[in-house]
């Protein structure tokens, strides 16, 4: 009997232990879960600032970009955009009908100097940005097209020459004048941060030259606060 009585309790107990819910340790899931809730809503209401992180990001990196050496870009910061060094005249030009072209752009350090007039002493305190020159023969257009990048290529610069030699009524014994008819445009291009290059005509002009051999005509121009004077001389074959 006792030993019926010993199962009964054994199966009664082990039939409670079946029946009991399980208990179930708390989840470790369950605060992460709430933390990444928490940041999904932060970043919903402020997604506008990771926006600007980014876009700060990339400004750091374009400020700090440096350009490759093959780009020639001197102390005051000026580049030149094609092949454009310093040249001089031809001192001796095969064809007697040949007439060569320059045209020097200056960069002064100052904006109030008085540069209207050639001046050697005032023009060497100057920087020539560039000095183009054309060969070409009478009565037969001539043209010269410089560009010149200032302030790490936001500004750009285009001058835009054209010219024909003339040749005038010789007098006796002396050598016909030499004249030319130009037109000459001088335009900027500006890169703003956002938005389409702004471009604008600074300086047009046209018409007839004479007694360019002699000493250079010039045009003298302000752009964004810096001064420039361009001059355009002849030299024929004599």
């Amino acid at each position: 009997m006792r030993d019926h009585a010993d199962d009964a309790g054994q199966e009664d107990q082990e039939l409670e232990e079946a029946e009991a819910p399980e208990q179930t340790a708390p989840e470790a899931s369950q605060p992460a879960a709430g933390g990444q809730r928490r940041v999904a809503r932060w970043l919903r209401k402020n997604s506008w600032l990771v926006l600007a992180v980014g876009a700060a990001m990339v400004l750091t990196r374009v400020v700090e970009f440096e350009a490759p050496a093959e780009v020639r870009i001197d102390e005051s910061s000026v580049d030149l955009v094609g092949e454009a060094p310093a040249q001089d005249f031809d001192s001796q030009l095969n064809n007697p009908q040949a007439v060569q072209m320059r045209a020097t752009l200056r960069l002064y350090p100052r904006v109030d100097m008085d540069v209207r007039e050639v001046d050697p002493e005032v023009d060497a305190k100057a920087r020539i940005l560039s000095q183009p020159v054309v060969t070409t023969i009478y009565a037969m257009n001539a043209n010269i097209d410089q560009t010149v990048r200032l302030d790490g290529g936001d500004l750009e610069i285009d001058v835009e020459l054209s010219g024909t030699p003339r040749l005038g009524e010789a007098g006796k014994n002396t050598v016909p004048p030499l004249s030319l008819e130009q037109e000459l445009t001088v335009s900027t291009r500006e890169r703003p941060w956002v938005g389409e290059p702004v471009e604008q005509v600074r300086l047009h002009t046209r018409g007839t030259l004479g007694d360019l051999e002699a000493r250079p005509y010039r045009w003298v121009f302000v752009i964004d606060g810096k001064l420039f004077a361009l001059d355009l001389q002849l030299h024929r074959a004599v």
